[in-house]
């Protein structure tokens, strides 16, 4: 199975892809430009350097949240024009979900799942993904060897902390929250602790097509048309229209910052990468600057 991992739900957007196990590519940037000029030329770019094409693809895997809006909608929107151009299924990935994938392998209590809440309390090791929701808040949820423990929620900082003191165990930090609190955790957790290494510390593509290809596996695509995104918090502008009446935001119909897929078409033509018309190509969007 071919499949494409897309991740801009932070700073950082991240493209990959996976094929039966492997990683073939992956391409992050993390350098100031926004998602809009670089999602769309990193998909281009990583599909020309492994001589592969979306034809090919199986599925696309896609952040779907918790992150920022902005970034999680051109994500949305990137994923969705080329499925819904080319009838390729949809893998809605969870961020958090994505993040404790980067550890799940190197950073575990046992090697079996079901077993872990049998050893003591104390030599458990908990992954905590915490990405900034600002505000003095953090998108999270706690993993114990790959196994979500609990909701994924928005938290403040502190309550988290306080929460993670009273939690026998040994803790992993990691998601683009570490550098904006690691300060505090440092001061304030009275646990063992320790923080991811930069390969591992942010969001990675390879990971959301890895567990987009568990789920594939399972039957658990969905169409285009039927893809959401998890905010968790809902996004100024929809708690803007719900409190003046207006109705429900659409992520890819009345964002100012999407066009039609067919216009576009130039713009990918002129990087020499050609997306041709599939089943619902008048209907699919892109981010508008290409």
């Amino acid at each position: 199975m071919l499949i494409l991992g897309i991740d801009s739900s932070g700073h950082t957007a991240s493209v990959a892809l996976y094929k039966d196990g492997v990683v073939l590519s992956e391409y992050s940037c993390n350098i100031g430009l926004t998602h809009s000029q670089t999602l769309l030329p990193m998909v281009a770019e990583i599909f020309s350097r492994t001589e592969r094409s979306v034809e090919q693809l199986d599925a696309i895997a896609v952040s779907a949240g918790p992150g920022s809006f902005t970034g999680l909608r051109i994500g949305a929107a990137t994923a969705k024009g080329l499925a819904l151009g080319y009838d390729i299924p949809l893998l809605e990935v969870s961020t958090l979900e994505g993040l404790a994938m980067n550890v799940r392998d190197t950073v575990s209590t046992f090697t079996e799942p079901a077993r872990a809440m049998t050893i003591e309390p104390a030599d458990r090791i908990y992954v905590h993904p915490i990405m900034d929701a600002r505000r003095s808040q953090v998108y999270t949820a706690t993993f114990l060897d790959g196994v979500r423990q609990g909701e994924e929620e928005a938290i403040g900082i502190d309550a988290l902390i306080a929460r993670i003191n009273a939690l026998p165990g040994r803790h992993f930090f990691l998601g683009d929250a570490v550098p904006v609190y690691r300060h505090l955790l440092e001061e304030q957790l009275q646990v063992p602790f320790r923080f991811a290494a930069a390969g591992h510390l942010l969001q990675r593509a390879s990971s959301i097509a890895m567990l987009g290809a568990e789920q594939l596996a399972a039957g658990k695509s969905v169409h285009g048309r039927d893809f959401h995104l998890s905010y968790i918090r809902k996004p100024q502008a929809e708690r803007e229209r719900e409190a003046s009446g207006l109705r429900e935001y659409d992520i890819t119909h009345e964002d100012p910052g999407l066009l039609k897929k067919k216009e576009a078409e130039d713009r990918l033509a002129a990087r020499n990468y050609k997306i041709d018309a599939g089943p619902g190509y008048e209907d699919a969007s892109v981010p508008e600057n290409l």
